[in-house]
């Protein structure tokens, strides 16, 4: 008997830990998508403009920065 709860014990943790990951993924996503729009809003590119360009001055200056930050809160997500 002891066996038993014990497996499901552990079942049940480890079904919690998995809900856990998938939504820190789906959050990280989130804030992905509202990061890049806003930058792309922010310093004029197309959303799908994905050259060397865009991509290095989008990690180089706007990730971590105090105006990606005030997009996460904008849109209501809480900043890394």
């Amino acid at each position: 008997m002891k066996k038993i709860i014990l497996s499901l014990a552990i079942l049940a943790i480890l079904a919690d830990l998995t809900g856990c990951t998938s939504q820190q993924a789906a959050l990280d996503e989130q804030r992905a998508e509202i990061s890049w729009s806003a930058f792309c809003a922010a310093r004029g590119y197309a959303l799908d403009d994905n050259t060397y360009q865009a991509t290095n001055e989008y990690l180089d200056t706007w990730c971590g920065s105090v105006d990606e930050e005030a997009a996460f809160i904008a849109a209501g997500v809480e900043p890394y």
